[in-house]
């Protein structure tokens, strides 16, 4: 499990001006939730929580927070970004344990090059995400997919994605992530057979 740490200071005001105060002040406000306890309010620095949010795991990174002394692990439920500076506003922490399940959308990447793209194929990626049910100590950064062996034609539902131990699907339905497409024959349209007109005999 790869984590990032971050130190949390606890702050006891809210509203868009203290906010706002928090920004100028370097720091990012925060609201961190815990399962039957109230959520509370805290001021932490940007720069740990943008270096994982743009890391290999995304927004499914697990972070390890510090909060007067006492260490916990927490995931990125919500966060917001200034419409145009792109600069990260506010961020919602809720906690988790290393060894609870935790329902997350993880990217599914293709390696390889399939028997139906040398034959002329291609691979279309129908779903290029997929919800999992996992711990963090289990937490995939994504779902790969070897498609060396798929001949034209091959579909692959859902429930057949390679998933690594501890890791299963969520879904109501089974859906099509990829398939193999071949190009469609083109049929040309014949030419008229005389290039000249017949010649009528007298």
């Amino acid at each position: 499990m790869h984590t990032l740490d971050i130190e949390l200071r606890p702050r006891f005001l809210n509203g868009t001006d203290i906010a706002k105060k928090i920004r100028r002040a370097g720091l990012l406000p925060a609201v961190v939730y815990r399962n039957g306890e109230a959520a509370q309010s805290v001021a932490l620095d940007p720069k740990p929580m943008r270096k994982g949010l743009q890391g290999v795991y995304g927004t499914n990174q697990i972070f390890k927070i510090t909060l007067s002394g006492e260490t916990r692990l927490a995931l990125v439920r919500e966060f917001q970004l200034h419409p145009v500076k792109r600069n990260l506003l506010h961020v919602d922490l809720m906690v988790v344990e290393a060894d609870s399940p935790i329902t997350v959308t993880v990217p599914v990447r293709t390696v390889g090059r399939s028997a139906g793209e040398k034959a002329g194929g291609r691979v279309e990626i129908i779903t290029r995400f997929v919800k999992v049910r996992c711990t963090p100590e289990t937490l995939p950064t994504h779902i790969e997919v070897n498609v060396t062996p798929f001949l034209g034609g091959t579909t692959l539902p859902v429930e057949d994605l390679p998933f690594p131990n501890g890791v299963v699907p969520v879904f109501r339905r089974s859906y099509k992530v990829l398939r193999v497409t071949m190009p469609k024959l083109e049929v040309e349209v014949a030419e008229e057979e005389a290039a000249e007109p017949a010649t009528v005999a007298e």
